[in-house]
């Protein structure tokens, strides 16, 4: 069963349908999209994410960007001492109305040489 079956990306009743519905299927799966941005930080821990009302941009049909917060907790044994981090990163949702899938692709971000 598709996500978004029936559903067209061409006027804004039918948006507000599709922002809720991905709104929904990512709360629902926040603890897979905070595994998908622990990548991009590796010494930290990532919790909370949730989308960012009013950041949806419809590209097409089939794609969206979005902004997703999340906050980086870090622990320091010697310090005792916990920091959090509040962050943002624009993620791009590209919709398989086929298969009612939706693949999530974070910033990318190229690796730097060791100085």
């Amino acid at each position: 069963m598709s996500i978004l079956s029936g559903l067209p990306a061409s006027s804004d009743i039918e948006h507000e349908a599709i922002k809720e519905l991905l709104l929904q299927t990512i709360n629902e799966q926040a603890d897979q999209v905070a595994y998908m941005l622990q990548v991009y930080h590796p010494r930290e821990k990532v919790s909370s994410a949730e989308v960012i009302p009013g950041s949806f941009q419809f590209k097409s049909a089939k794609v969206i960007n979005l902004k997703i917060s999340y906050i980086l907790e870090e622990f320091s044994a010697c310090s005792a001492i916990d920091t959090l981090q509040k962050e943002n990163m624009e993620v791009t949702i590209l919709i398989d109305q086929l298969a009612g899938e939706l693949e999530l692709k974070g910033e990318y971000w190229p690796e730097r040489d060791s100085d």
